[in-house]
């Protein structure tokens, strides 16, 4: 093995004009730039502001507008994905609990064992009817996300979420 130092390149003239491939990425960030001068994000631009400033960078007078909308946008989708994959969880965690129940993939009479003698009625024994404390009507369950989805969400983003040691 060779143990010489990495060949070095000569910075560029000043009176060489710069490479192909910088004016190529130049005109796909401006390119990708422009648009966002139209558009406004979710985000309001003030909030935008305020975090920047937060975050040690000048405020959009300083700081080129579609530049701050393209960190504004960045953030709606990490906040997106957030809220995707914690919608995930809260499906998988809400289907769990609907599997553990012993009667929940059975009709209620056939989990029951009772038939109904009169021929009336007609409907599950032991079911949850609408208008009778089933929070509703017949259509799909309402997905809750809770903290713990939140949190096993916000994990895989490298993010702690813990509760306060007064709620243990």
């Amino acid at each position: 093995m060779d143990a010489s130092p990495p060949a070095v390149l000569p910075p560029p003239h000043p009176d060489h004009p710069p490479s192909t491939t910088t004016h190529k990425k130049n005109l796909t960030l401006a390119s990708l730039l422009s648009p966002l001068s139209q558009s406004t994000p979710l985000i309001p631009d003030a909030v935008t502001a305020h975090y920047l400033t937060l975050a040690g960078l000048p405020p959009p007078p300083e700081t080129p507008l579609p530049l701050a909308r393209l960190l504004a946008l960045a953030t709606q989708k990490f906040i997106a994905d957030i809220a995707a994959d914690a919608y995930q969880y809260s499906r998988i965690r809400s289907g769990s609990v609907t599997s553990n129940n012993p009667l929940g993939g059975l009709g209620g009479v056939a989990a029951a064992g009772v038939r109904d003698e009169g021929g009336k009625g007609g409907g599950k024994v032991g079911g949850v009817r609408a208008g009778f404390g089933g929070g509703g009507g017949g259509g799909a369950a309402r997905t809750v996300l809770t903290m713990e989805d939140l949190g096993m969400a916000v994990g895989e983003y490298g993010v702690s979420v813990r509760r306060g040691e007064f709620y243990r």
